[in-house]
């Protein structure tokens, strides 16, 4: 294995644990500092005009933005996790089923794990927020397992 591949590997690896430590830390946060956290994006949301005129009309209560927000959250920081695991499995050589299989498979216990570290706090554990979780994490995985055989192709190509 080269140097240069070995350096990605710690690279992606640490970035997977600084990854988890967000993920971790989100989750150890009681409600009022959790909910407080996603106020700010709301606020930058809710002045879309769209989503401004829609408030407005009262089509949209700010409530419901904020649960979108929160929802995106989830599928975001995970599609970030998913896609850093799936680089790991890459970089091992591992075989693209078994890449995907060990991403998703560890992406859902990491999922169930962040939503039990909840109940440590005035929180609970919910099956939809794990279902967005994975929703994310496959996301993630698939968007760079799609650069990965578009490359390979092109590489491919070239040699022919």
């Amino acid at each position: 294995m080269s140097k240069k591949r070995v350096a990605a590997i710690i690279i992606d690896f640490i970035l997977i644990l600084v990854t988890l430590a967000f993920i971790f830390g989100n989750s150890l946060k009681d409600v009022e500092s959790s909910s407080n956290q996603s106020e700010p994006i709301t606020e930058i949301v809710e002045k879309i005009p769209y989503v401004e005129s829609a408030l407005e009309n009262k089509e949209i209560t700010h409530s419901q933005i904020k649960s979108i927000v929160r929802s995106l959250a989830h599928v975001a920081e995970f599609a970030l996790l998913g896609a850093l695991v799936m680089i790991l499995m890459l970089l091992l050589d591992m075989r693209i089923s078994c890449a995907i299989i060990t991403t998703l498979i560890s992406s859902l216990v990491i999922g169930i794990t962040d939503e039990c570290l909840q109940t440590l706090t005035d929180r609970s554990c919910e099956l939809v927020d794990i279902v967005k979780d994975f929703a994310g994490a496959t996301i993630g995985s698939t968007f760079v397992l799609m650069i990965y055989l578009i490359i390979t192709k092109i590489k491919k190509a070239k040699q022919e």
